[in-house]
């Protein structure tokens, strides 16, 4: 019972600290790169050839924080994919630097995994696995991401709600989750709902 148990904690510490060489990536791979000093992940789906399709913010900042200071980076478009920040809006297709990218450094890279034991997903950082099987083929995870590439049909983006790991869950599953803001989102229904209340 005892190395049961060890086993599923050393493999709930691998889920965390796990780094993937570019190199490595697979056809349809669920991948995630951390973002403002590990605050958040950003999630996206290899599909080949140095190139991710992932879902982005569907307005620009100022249109999320109309009273904000914050001003729009002017970044140039990349030599390699044409990205250029703050203009892609929605399920895009980037080269690999400019997913992972994040003021101006290249974050790691890290593998997404699927049916993750439970003790090792209740010690892992959030966004990093799901207790979800993956029910679709590699070709398959590329040919949804294909198909809602450039097309509204995933919705307006929504931190909580419909975000990036939400899009590659989906992708991947079928179904439409992300760990990482799950208890916000909970929290944020409940009290829309009491606030609701007659």
């Amino acid at each position: 019972m005892m190395s049961k148990i060890k086993k599923e904690v050393e493999d709930g510490m691998k889920l965390i600290w796990k780094k993937v060489d570019p190199k490595d990536l697979k056809l349809g791979d669920h991948i995630y790169a951390y973002k403002r000093y590990g605050s958040y992940s950003h999630h996206g789906i290899y599909v080949g050839d140095g190139y991710v399709i992932h879902f982005t913010r569907t307005e620009t900042k100022e249109a999320i924080l109309p009273h904000s200071r914050v001003e729009a980076e002017t970044v140039p478009a990349c030599p390699k994919c044409g990205y250029q920040e703050n203009t892609g809006r929605g399920v895009i297709k980037t080269c690999l630097d400019c997913f992972r990218r994040g003021r101006k450094k290249l974050h790691s890279i890290h593998y997404f995994t699927y049916g993750a034991p439970q003790i090792g997903f209740l010690l892992k950082n959030s966004g990093t696995c799901s207790t979800l099987s993956c029910t679709r083929s590699p070709e398959q995870v590329v040919e949804v991401a294909n198909e809602l590439l450039g097309s509204n049909e995933f919705g307006k983006y929504d931190l909580t709600g419909n975000n990036c790991e939400h899009f590659a869950t989906y992708c991947q599953t079928g179904v439409c989750a992300s760990v990482q803001t799950a208890l916000y989102d909970t929290c944020l229904k409940k009290y829309r709902e009491l606030k609701n209340r007659p």
